[in-house]
């Protein structure tokens, strides 16, 4: 690899990665607003212009690639190449642009939704001069409603094109160019088009400095203010890494953005799953447990409901038992419910609710969005390892074998038909796990309050067999449990176990299932492993 330095500081880094990226390895940033690993590069903002020693004027880091130089041509004899990213010619650069760029900016940063995140707030702060010497009126475009998710705020805008390329290299629509040239350029929409596509919000992201905003997170409290977790989206079964922004006091979540991941999204999610916190919102949530008495349902407390779980599950054979598992549970879940069926009480009637709701398939150049929105549901088929199919069930439960069901729900979407619900009336005793009143928990003997994906912690794994880390962000509301603390519950009363924690079954899932054997929370970190995926031996260790 070619060796290089990079104000003063030695490395080697491949031949083709550019400056911006090899400045990042030893910790040094190269300013820069046109340029996103993600797209195509322009070279267009001049931000990022850097010293090479050999090199008649300054170049643009992200156009750059480092290279090998020719034994003759090595600097010092031994460097392929000696980039300077800080002495005063750099610097001045590095000012006149940023006073360029700020020449039309309204400085409306305390009332800027982008404030607190915003590369031209802290570049300016850090590498831009202390006044202005622009006194002439400023241009004040007009405010756009670009589509149904975003608004272009057009003054702010520097013209450095990243969600022109967005529209056009990862969703392949092209919705939007730059109008005009010169003095008068700005982004627009090409005549009857809009902004709509599923990839939208990620123009907001994108943006360096607030011109594109999504209408979702406008007049919210600031981004300072929040506490940020990095989990899975469970919206769809692609499992994308996102960011979930909440407040403790009000226990609410406020903004989802998506989290670097190569393997699975890299640095993208669609607008469905960043907006699917405002479906669970409208839930009618469970906030205790129910039971049945007097046929009708009524509150209770934990201690009487796990009792009369246990009571009612182990009047019948096996052979009339039943669980129903959940692709909205995690893995750690659903392996401690086929645990307490198998172990517990030696039924064998195990099978998955593959009856949810199906949309097609989205399908952009560099993004896939499923249609399947059960984001676990290829974990809870390694986990549960049914026996029968949903359908298999179903009949048998019309025929009159099977008497009583233990059903997992867990997702914001009806679990069942409403021509099927019916056959649920054939049970004597129906015992549901879920988030919300649905007309399945209508029809319940007992009912357990659940909690959402944002509320827990445990793996899923997603449709590429995917293994990745999901981390509670806000806590279940009144009284409902995690599913965790519920079967940990069960399963310790049916003395099959002391379960602490959802790392805990982890080890035991590693241990006896295939495909995940050597992996840990640890090895998981932050980017997860693939089913299969070998583990390095020092990490599986740890």
């Amino acid at each position: 690899m070619p060796l290089i330095k990079i104000n003063g500081i030695e490395t080697e880094v491949p031949a083709g990665v550019n400056l911006i990226e090899a400045a990042k390895q030893v910790g040094i940033e190269i300013p820069h607003y046109c340029y996103h690993p993600g797209l195509r590069v322009v070279a267009s903002c001049r931000m990022c212009l850097v010293k090479i020693e050999g090199m008649p004027k300054l170049v643009p880091a992200c156009q750059t690639p480092v290279r090998p130089a020719p034994a003759e041509r090595k600097v010092e004899g031994k460097y392929d190449m000696v980039v300077v990213t800080n002495d005063a010619v750099v610097k001045d650069a590095q000012e006149s642009i940023l006073e360029f760029l700020l020449l039309n900016h309204p400085v409306d940063c305390p009332e800027c939704d982008q404030a607190g995140e915003c590369l031209l707030q802290d570049y300016t702060f850090t590498y831009g001069k202390d006044h202005s010497r622009f006194e002439f009126d400023k241009r004040v475009p007009a405010r756009k409603d670009l589509g149904p998710q975003i608004l272009l705020i057009a003054t702010r805008c520097i013209l450095c094109s990243r969600c022109v390329r967005f529209t056009q290299e990862v969703t392949g629509t092209r919705e939007i160019f730059i109008k005009n040239r010169g003095y008068q350029a700005e982004i627009e929409v090409h005549p009857g088009k809009s902004l709509n596509n599923k990839l939208s919000m990620c123009t907001a992201d994108i943006c360096p400095v607030g011109a594109l905003v999504t209408k979702d997170f406008l007049f919210k409290p600031r981004n300072w203010r929040y506490q940020r977790v990095r989990t899975v989206c469970p919206g769809c079964s692609v499992g994308c890494n996102v960011h979930i922004e909440s407040m403790e006091e009000d226990n609410q979540i406020y903004r989802i953005k998506p989290a670097y991941n190569a393997r699975v999204n890299q640095w993208w999610a669609c607008d469905d799953g960043r907006l699917l916190y405002h479906v669970y919102r409208k839930l009618e949530r469970l906030e205790y447990p129910l039971v049945r008495e007097n046929g009708k349902l009524r509150h209770s407390n934990w201690k009487q409901a796990f009792q009369a779980v246990r009571d009612r599950l182990t009047a019948y054979k096996p052979e009339q038992l039943a669980l129903v598992g959940s692709g909205y549970l995690t893995n750690e879940e659903n392996f401690l419910l086929q645990k307490i069926f198998r172990e517990g009480l030696n039924a064998r009637h195990i099978c998955l609710n593959d009856h949810y709701p199906r949309e097609a398939d989205v399908v952009y150049p560099k993004f896939v969005i499923k249609g399947e929105k059960v984001p676990n549901f290829q974990g809870a088929a390694d986990t549960l390892r049914p026996s029968l199919s949903f359908g298999d069930l179903l009949k048998k439960i019309e025929a009159g074998e099977i008497r009583a069901v233990y059903w997992a729900g867990g997702g914001p979407y009806p679990a069942l038909p409403e021509e099927e619900l019916p056959i649920l009336d054939k049970l004597d005793v129906l015992i549901v796990q879920d988030i919300s009143h649905s007309a399945i928990t209508e029809r319940a003997e007992v009912v357990l309050a659940g909690a959402t994906a944002y509320e827990k912690e445990g793996t899923f794994t997603n449709d590429q067999h995917h293994v990745q880390r999901i981390r509670p962000a806000v806590m279940p509301p009144g009284a409902a449990k995690t599913d965790f603390e519920i079967l940990r519950e069960l399963v310790d009363g049916f003395d099959l176990g002391l379960y602490l924690q959802p790392q805990t079954v982890f080890q035991e899932i590693a241990a006896t299932i295939d495909g995940y054997r050597g992996m840990s929370y640890t090895a998981l970190d932050e980017q997860g492993l693939t089913k299969g995926q070998k583990v390095p031996e020092a990490v599986a260790r740890s």
